[in-house]
């Protein structure tokens, strides 16, 4: 940001000043209009990864409900692929939005929402972002399928949620790993176009792990500060999303930052067919960059309690 010395800080320098900022920092119509890449699916591939797992076995057979098109897309083209699965009397529960990251929806994302359904009693929504569009991954992050459009299909499924299924949006919640934890700083960040449109669907946000470069950009934009309070975690370990890469100022601006010097990216990961083990670690196999994902059983509990306490207290909120 340029530098304005007081003696030549005219009125025509602070309109100048100000329109530069809403440039910048600012969504606008031209923007929003950009980040929405095309519906062209209304299926959801029966394995994806390049077949490294089954979409059926981590989802209806766990009983959770299928992968349908089904959630408008913000812009009213095409429907987003959704698993949508109410509580009995869903107005009276909290819900979530599950949003994946830069791999897709993976194992752990349906592991989540059956912990979340299981532990809170919550109505829960899986949210898909790139099969819709006809895309596996966005492993390179700073494309059009990143934050800006993620953050538009989470505004979307609010206003679906809410006007459609009758949730409660006093106890409608983001959560989201790595680029699903970008979407949810961003989501909640305190953009004048951004807070308009989520001030009556959103309670809050949880982020993991979350990527967080940003360069005031619309592939990278600000994060921060925010609109509504979030809570984010995050890993000492995390070679993906490291916290070195982020201004500190989008942990602080939460109303809760825990890290766990020891962690690494995705530390909760599991299966939903099968228990978790401790210390076990896999390698993400992301072109760009290769990172190890290693279960942590000591941060997955305390990071679920936090997450517990913190919905507990915000959708009682009066």
């Amino acid at each position: 940001m340029a530098v304005i010395h007081r003696s030549k800080f005219t009125s025509c320098t602070l309109f100048l000043f100000l329109t530069m900022t809403l440039q910048v920092y600012s969504m606008d119509q031209k923007t929003v209009e950009s980040f929405q890449p095309p519906i062209i699916s209304e299926k959801a591939p029966d394995r994806p990864l390049n077949g490294r797992y089954d979409l059926k076995k981590n989802s209806v057979a766990v009983g959770l409900a299928p992968i349908r098109s089904q959630v408008p897309a913000f812009n009213q083209k095409g429907k987003l692929l959704a698993s949508w699965n109410p509580q009995n009397n869903p107005s009276t529960k909290v819900t979530f939005v599950v949003l994946h990251g830069g791999f897709g929806l993976v194992p752990a994302d349906f592991a989540r929402a059956i912990w979340l359904r299981n532990n809170l009693n919550a109505n829960v929504l899986i949210l898909d972002s790139f099969w819709s569009r006809g895309k596996n991954e966005n492993w390179k992050t700073g494309t059009n399928y990143g934050v800006n459009m993620r953050m538009l299909d989470a505004i979307a499924t609010g206003n679906w949620l809410v006007k459609e299924k009758g949730v409660d949006p006093r106890k409608l919640f983001l959560i989201g790993g790595s680029q699903g934890g970008w979407t949810v700083l961003r989501t909640f960040t305190n953009d004048p176009w951004i807070s308009s449109q989520i001030d009556k669907i959103y309670a809050g946000g949880i982020s993991l792990w979350p990527n967080c470069k940003a360069d005031g950009s619309d592939i990278r934009p600000r994060l921060g500060p925010y609109s509504k309070k979030i809570i984010v975690f995050t890993g000492g370990k995390d070679t993906a999303t490291p916290i070195s890469e982020c201004n500190q100022n989008v942990f602080r601006n939460a109303a809760l930052w825990k890290h766990y010097p020891e962690a690494t990216h995705g530390w909760d990961s599991e299966n939903p067919t099968t228990k978790p083990v401790n210390g076990k670690c896999n390698e993400a196999k992301n072109p760009y960059r290769p990172y190890l994902v290693c279960r942590d059983d000591q941060a997955t509990y305390d990071m679920r309690n936090h997450i517990k306490k913190y919905v507990n207290e915000v959708a009682s909120a009066k």
